[in-house]
């Protein structure tokens, strides 16, 4: 299983890939986000991706129970996915879905772990459902959210600082539709501002009028 996380990410990835091996049902079983990049904390969530046949009806709180048994404390089921909380305060994020609702999201990241299908094939699936983001509106909330960082830190409002600067990076990752590899520091939300501000204009032609405004914010706060 290679540098999947942690060794108690990997018993938990080994034991769902053996929960779902031979079942008819199951086409692929994957891992995305940082436990698949390699960028993952002792504490990181486990992020898999079940592949299911076409026709499949998957009730996924049942499915959590059937995997996890009394060590799921909490199981929040959504139509086609679950958060689960186990005993060992690890947490699991699961989804079922047949090849063509494969999400755009996990392209940059997913790894399969077990059946049939290969990582490549998963991420063409999801790259066939990316939409084409709308550039100027992504940019123009992402320096919205940038004044609404800056506003907070003037008014000593860290967390909604904090809170913003999330925003902005959501903004990123709608853009680019990959997470990026910045190391951001919620006790610093001064830095982290100027990190997410620096990376989008790296990556980004935020034109003369957001230029100024971003200009104008990094002046304000010494960024």
């Amino acid at each position: 299983m290679g540098a999947l996380g942690s060794d108690a990410h990997r018993v938990l990835i080994e034991q769902i890939v053996d929960h779902y091996h031979g079942d008819v049902r199951v086409r692929a079983v994957a891992v995305f986000g940082s436990v698949s990049t390699g960028a993952w904390h002792d504490l990181s969530d486990v992020d898999v991706d079940v592949v299911i046949d076409d026709g499949v009806v998957i009730a996924p709180a049942a499915e959590a129970a059937a995997l996890f048994g009394p060590r799921a404390v909490i199981i929040l089921a959504r139509t086609d996915s679950v958060d689960v909380v186990l005993t060992s305060l690890e947490e699991v994020s699961i989804r079922w879905h047949p090849l063509a609702a494969t999400s755009p999201n996990i392209s940059a990241s997913v790894r399969v772990v077990g059946g049939e299908l290969s990582t490549a094939e998963i991420v063409a699936a999801g790259d066939a459902n990316r939409a084409q983001p709308d550039e100027q509106q992504l940019l123009d909330a992402l320096v919205r959210d940038a004044i609404g960082a800056w506003k907070s830190l003037s008014r000593g409002r860290r967390w909604d600082a904090v809170l913003a600067v999330q925003r902005m990076r959501q903004s990123l990752l709608a853009l680019r539709g990959r997470r990026d590899s910045l190391q951001l520091d919620p006790a610093d939300p001064a830095g982290a501002l100027a990190q997410v501000i620096a990376e989008a204009t790296r990556c980004f032609d935020v034109g003369l009028r957001r230029g100024r405004l971003l200009e104008q914010i990094g002046t304000a706060t010494n960024l």
